[in-house]
């Protein structure tokens, strides 16, 4: 298997063009080509096939209602208690409901509404209570909003049945359909959309020592077989989103090294999103204890992303996020 990291060499062959990934302001010529075991080498551009080029360098087509010609922000509402940041144990369905459509004002394009926390040591929510906190949520926004891209955050195939019946068009699941054998087929039958999430053990344990032979090829095998199994479930390419799971069963190390190399996933051809909003890798560096204090390192973080591929950022400050993008985008 051959990986291939995108980056600027001076090969001197005269066959050097200079790309930009997401056609943005990240410059490369060449590939560096990985194997495992092997040492690794560097190419032209040239070298590879147009289609697989095209997969680094122009944006996703638009897909799901979304346009991918800026960084398409998804903005969080977590109608739980005990999310790591913003959970609210004293919230009715109307104030839920509220913030979402505050959410969408302020810019975000998909709109994430989960009902289980899956912080890490977080246990497993009965899916009866997590259907009942999202579909009566869903439903009044969508009656407000019709034209809201909503998606589901959750790993039970049940309660996404119950979402997309009730206007979601997006499955997230953080297991990626592994936590749910049925996940693929209630969404193949709805033909929603469905992003597939790295994640290593269960929120109960991820985070009790989690190893890899090479994180970041280690993600991308795994991401590459669950994009087969779904589109052999019915579930079009057109229609998947990847997304690395930063936090989920890695270190801080693991963390960092799945931002530095995440270009490198765009070779799955698939819109790539990340989720790095306030969460504890920007407190390690910043040496913020709390997630409150913890927005400013996002937005840089998250900066970095997009200039580096990613094309969804998933936050839970949506309007900062937005205006921080424009701001980029005019002055790159």
């Amino acid at each position: 298997m051959r990986y291939f990291f995108p980056e600027i060499n001076c090969l001197q062959n005269g066959e050097e063009h200079i790309h930009f990934i997401n056609d943005g302001d990240t410059a490369f010529n060449s590939f560096r080509v990985i194997e495992r075991n092997k040492e690794a080498k560097v190419i032209s551009t040239s070298k590879v096939k147009k289609d697989f080029l095209n997969s680094f360098i122009s944006r996703p087509n638009p897909t799901l209602g979304l346009n991918f010609e800026t960084p398409i922000v998804m903005g969080i509402l977590n109608v739980t208690p005990d999310s790591f940041y913003d959970g609210e144990d004293s919230f009715s369905d109307e104030q839920f409901v509220e913030k979402g459509l505050s959410l969408l004002k302020t810019g975000c394009s998909i709109l994430d509404i989960g009902g289980e926390s899956t912080r890490p040591g977080a246990r497993e929510v009965a899916f009866e209570e997590e259907i009942e906190r999202v579909v009566g949520v869903i439903k009044k926004i969508k009656k407000y909003v019709p034209s809201a891209i909503i998606s589901v955050d959750t790993r039970k195939a049940i309660v996404a049945e119950k979402a997309l019946q009730a206007g979601a068009s997006i499955v997230n699941d953080i297991s990626a359909g592994s936590f749910d054998e049925k996940m693929f087929n209630v969404v193949a039958k709805h033909k929603a959309g469905v992003c597939l999430m790295h994640s290593s053990g269960l929120p109960e344990n991820m985070q009790d020592k989690p190893y890899y032979e090479n994180v970041v090829l280690d993600i991308y095998d795994y991401l590459e077989k669950k994009i087969n199994e779904a589109q052999n479930k019915g579930i079009s390419r057109e229609k998947i989103i990847i997304d690395p799971g930063i936090g989920f069963g890695k270190s801080f190390y693991h963390n960092i090294e799945i931002l530095k190399k995440i270009s490198l996933l765009l070779g799955l051809g698939c819109p790539l999103m990340v989720g790095l909003s306030r969460k504890s890798l920007i407190g390690e560096i910043t040496n913020e204890r709390l997630p409150a204090g913890r927005l400013v390192g996002s937005i840089a973080a998250m900066l970095k992303a997009q200039s580096n591929g990613v094309n969804i950022l998933r936050v839970h400050d949506v309007k900062e996020t937005a205006d921080a993008i424009k701001v980029w985008n005019i002055l790159k």
